[in-house]
């Protein structure tokens, strides 16, 4: 196999019921991007989703998609740091595992890496996305991202877009950096990246037609308190000096 030019990283957890379509979609679209590597991490699932994408892709047996597999469930930000660290592309992206935005995105994620350090999807950018339909849920969105420019000072219209690329020297040295693993991941993957100076283009992405919000395995009220815990943690780090390079992470 040559060597890939874009690695996906899509970290998947009790997915069991849509498994079998996550499969099929992703052997579809790597087949016809031979140049691309699709890394299907299980985070620990204690469903069928393994066994489900282990038998679809054993009986495709495509070179550039395969399984990675631990156990236990250890969060999605450690699935995605589990991935990155055995890609091999010359970018690396990660997209949420129940493919939430078309796959297409890659090409375009690809193209832009080449004038950019890191591009993340951005819903806000995205006028036909704005009418997501759990209210609830895209009330307390705006609320968490005000929080983040408030604590974090980030720009950003969208941090959570479960759809980020990289070119592979800057993810290399972040994820050297990073301590979160939950929900907070792609806040502080971002707070570290502005923090060094890395180019970063927004990219305005709109969630596939399909996809339900209702799915999501983020209980909103309940974890709203552990947002903002996450959040003031990132702060306290920077402040106190904890984020400094020279270590390595080894999952």
């Amino acid at each position: 196999m040559v060597h890939p030019s874009l690695s996906i990283v899509l970290p998947v957890y009790n997915e069991a019921g849509i498994a079998a379509e996550v499969a099929t979609r992703v052997m579809g679209f790597a087949e016809s991007h031979p140049d691309y590597e699709f890394l299907l991490v299980d985070d620990g699932s204690v469903d069928n989703t393994a066994t489900i994408l282990s038998g679809i892709l054993a009986k495709k047996g495509m070179p550039n998609v395969s399984l990675l597999r631990y156990a236990p469930n250890r969060g999605k930000g450690y699935a995605i740091l589990f991935g990155f660290q055995r890609a091999r592309g010359t970018f690396v992206c990660f997209a949420d595992g129940d493919l939430a935005y078309p796959l297409d995105y890659l090409d375009r994620i690809a193209e832009e890496l080449k004038d950019s350090d890191i591009v993340i999807g951005s819903r806000s950018r995205c006028r036909a996305s704005q009418g997501a339909p759990n209210l609830r849920r895209r009330f307390l969105g705006i609320g968490y991202n005000r929080l983040v420019r408030f604590l974090l000072g980030l720009p950003y219209a969208d941090t959570q877009a479960g759809l980020k690329g990289f070119r592979r020297e800057s993810a290399e040295r972040l994820f050297a950096l990073l301590r979160s693993t939950g929900f907070s991941f792609d806040v502080e993957l971002l707070f570290l990246a502005r923090k060094l100076g890395y180019r970063i283009r927004e990219m305005a992405v709109q969630p596939a037609k399909e996809h339900s919000y209702k799915t999501g395995k983020v209980k909103l009220l309940r974890d709203s308190a552990t947002m903002l815990v996450d959040l003031c943690q990132i702060r306290a780090r920077d402040w106190l000096g904890l984020y400094h390079e020279g270590r390595t992470r080894t999952p």
